[in-house]
């Protein structure tokens, strides 16, 4: 729907690389990440296309909901920036 101002990113998170994994869990978990009431979505540089992409770090800047995800790409680096007010994580099945 427009003007909803969410932005919704699908997630393939590979759980064994976690600290905490146990192997009873699942290796991978499928999920959708939904940002609401954004005020801004940005990627740098803005040609750098998101798709198999690992995510390298994630970084809350402040209390205000800016969230910046630096992601690998095929032969560089890109960022993704997010100012929203909520974020929910939903598990695909």
């Amino acid at each position: 729907m427009l003007n909803e101002n969410k932005v919704q990113i699908r997630l393939d998170l590979c759980q064994w690389k976690q600290a905490n994994y146990d192997e009873s869990e699942p290796e991978m978990q499928a999920g959708v990440l939904t940002f609401t009431d954004v005020g801004s979505f940005q990627i740098e540089p803005p040609k750098f296309m998101i798709n198999s992409n690992e995510i390298l770090e994630v970084k809350v800047q402040d209390g205000r909901g800016n969230i910046e995800i630096i992601l690998t790409g095929n032969d560089d680096v890109g960022k993704v920036c997010i100012v929203a007010q909520d974020v929910y994580w939903e598990v695909c099945d």
